[in-house]
């Protein structure tokens, strides 16, 4: 109890801190408003954004976007990588695709998207999936070949078959670590999803951004970075209490 007080004693002094180094900066120094608004006008705005249909809207969107991007990109990427500890020549083709989109920047896809989707959901669905399944191949992989190698003795004592190893230790014993690889790769579909709106979309928190920097309207700029920071928070915390329900061995 006493190091969770000290936690959170210590949590509100950075934050207040932060907030104080804003103050003296937006409004003792006189930044103008128009780089750097104070924190009054800018939690003014963000209270104000909660009666606008339009901010539910763009959050709604962003939210659909990136939550089925984000598990059809399991839904995939998963399964190969249970097929890939079965068949090495699998994996060899598999990665070889991976690497190679794994390192080109996504954005570059979205030019490509907006020409064959239009600024339809389509494209920032593609692009998001196309951020997180080339990082959640290898993410996954290195989880299930650790379990793999754990239970190796298991296996040869068991003399079980390499279908009934995956089904019956791989599958259970990685799904916790697949979980962690999982929220971590739930912040990078944000950001792929953000930087897809910013350049092609009719709505969603990219969008709303942009549309705010068009009317030089910092304090709503500001707004949406604190909505999609404390969303991340909020998502990261609500992950990692559903881990240990789900996984309470673990």
């Amino acid at each position: 109890m006493v190091h969770q007080i000290k936690r959170f004693t210590l949590i509100f002094l950075m934050i207040l801190a932060l907030h104080l180094f804003w103050y003296v900066i937006s409004d003792e120094i006189g930044v103008q408003k128009i780089f750097l608004p104070s924190p009054y006008e800018t939690y003014l705005t963000l209270i104000n954004l909660f009666s606008q249909t339009s901010f539910w809207i763009d959050i709604g969107a962003s939210w659909l976007r990136v939550s089925i991007a984000f598990i059809i990109s399991i839904i995939i990427a998963y399964p190969l990588v249970l097929l890939s500890i079965l068949n090495e020549n699998l994996k060899r083709g598999l990665f070889l695709i991976v690497e190679f989109f794994r390192y080109l920047p996504i954005p570059v896809f979205i030019p490509l998207t907006i020409l064959w989707f239009g600024v339809s959901d389509m494209g920032k669905i593609v692009v998001v999936f196309l951020g997180t399944f080339t990082q959640m191949i290898p993410m996954f992989y290195d989880s299930t070949l650790l379990v793999k190698n754990e239970y190796h003795a298991a296996k040869i004592a068991l003399k079980w078959s390499q279908l009934k190893i995956v089904k019956n230790v791989i599958i259970k014993g990685s799904a916790p670590y697949i979980f962690d690889n999982s929220r971590l790769c739930l912040g990078w579909a944000w950001t792929y999803l953000v930087v897809a709106e910013l350049l092609g979309a009719e709505h969603g928190i990219g969008y709303a951004i942009i549309r705010a920097q068009r009317y030089l309207a910092t304090d709503r700029i500001f707004s949406y970075i604190i909505i999609i920071g404390v969303m991340g928070i909020l998502t990261d915390r609500i992950m990692k209490l559903s881990r240990n329900r789900l996984f309470p061995w673990a």
